[in-house]
């Protein structure tokens, strides 16, 4: 390492909710201070172990291992394999002197800001979600920063002095295409476009309930819908639409690489309510339903979901509501109510927070008095 380079460690995972905030704010402080040594710490099985080399930074790996919440021997397992993290996370954080530690939780933060604390160097932690998890919960006690993406997880973390309100960072490239322009590169310029996306492991209710809103929705010819199931799902996607005689007011997709592009397209967004999803959705206006998926940690989604129709910007329907006519009922008001969806398009442009990566660079920049 250059004498004259700043090093930062970044780390957070096991899921792409964790890691993408770290990598675009990683990012953004990359273009701006070619001098940094940008390091992360993570798991050998989590995401990150693809996602964080994918955009070419160097990973570290340490154990860590997600806590049962119900009484089982295999705590044993987790809390052996915390200590060795520990341990771990002490001897690269020594071997690299950071100046400052990111965590954006998942459980392999945890004992990397214990290490950080044990070293006496500054944590700036960064949570996603409206319900805060475990692991930031504890972080929040001795971090030097708190950086929030909703107003409501506020009331979560005692050392509110600590606590800014940043938003949810999120990749640049998301704002590099008009919404025209996008839908002419996709051909539809002169339709109402509804994308659906269940997150990149899919959603088999979600895709099937969608599948059948485009069935209902044939006669419609300005409607037109875009749907990706996520790689493990599309097949049985596929044949469910082809059972039900769907034609051609759908375009099904296993996975969608340059979301930007189709996300500036969509005129309403279907959605999952990760923290990324909402954040995107939010940063370009679009109105959206958000299906809160029920299988997440502390059921965090809904939280989030709630917050986005607590601020006007969404309609929420349950996983259990599925199967109602409400999803077509929310659509068809958003298709058919001009005023309420231009109403709800400002209302999530005012929950958006586009400049949330910038703004937490500008802490880094501040701390790191670059």
């Amino acid at each position: 390492m250059n004498s004259r380079e700043i090093s930062i460690i970044f780390s957070g995972g096991g899921t792409g909710g964790h890691i993408y905030p770290a990598v675009a704010v990683a990012d953004y402080l990359k273009k701006r201070h070619n001098d940094l040594n940008i390091v992360f710490i993570g798991t050998s099985e989590g995401l990150e172990s693809k996602i964080v080399p994918q955009h070419g930074y160097k990973i570290e790996y340490i154990q860590a291992k997600g806590l049962k919440r119900s009484l089982t021997v295999k705590n044993v397992d987790v809390f052996i394999k915390f200590i060795n993290g520990y341990r771990q996370a002490l001897q690269i954080l020594k071997r690299i002197k950071p100046k400052v530690v990111f965590v954006t939780g998942g459980y392999v933060s945890l004992p990397v800001a214990l290490a950080a604390r044990r070293l006496k160097i500054k944590t700036i932690l960064h949570e996603q979600n409206a319900y805060p998890g475990l692991a930031n919960k504890i972080i929040s006690r001795f971090c030097e920063k708190i950086l929030i993406s909703f107003e409501e997880s506020k009331r979560f973390f005692k050392n509110s002095n600590k606590v800014v309100l940043t938003g949810n960072p999120i990749r640049l490239e998301i704002f590099s295409y008009e919404e025209k322009a996008a839908k002419s590169s996709l051909g539809l310029e002169d339709k109402i476009v509804v994308l659906a996306v269940g997150g990149s492991r899919g959603a088999e209710n979600l895709n099937k309930a969608v599948i059948k809103l485009s069935k209902e929705f044939e006669g419609c010819k300005d409607v037109y819908f875009i749907l990706s199931t996520g790689d493990t799902k599309y097949l049985e996607a596929v044949n469910f639409a082809n059972s039900l005689g769907v034609k051609s007011n759908i375009k099904i997709l296993p996975y969608i690489s340059d979301m930007p592009r189709y996300l500036a397209a969509a005129d309403i967004v279907i959605s999952r309510a990760g923290a990324i999803a909402i954040s995107e959705i939010t940063a370009l206006g679009k109105p959206s339903i958000i299906v809160p998926s029920p299988y997440v940690a502390n059921n965090h989604q809904e939280y989030n979901a709630r917050a986005l129709e607590k601020g006007g910007a969404c309609f929420v329907v349950l996983e259990n509501e599925l199967e109602s006519d409400k999803l077509k009922s929310f659509l068809e008001k958003l298709i058919y109510d001009k005023a309420l969806y231009e109403r709800m398009s400002e209302n999530s442009k005012k929950m958006g927070k586009p400049e949330a990566t910038q703004n937490i660079g500008k802490i880094f920049e501040e701390y790191l008095s670059l």
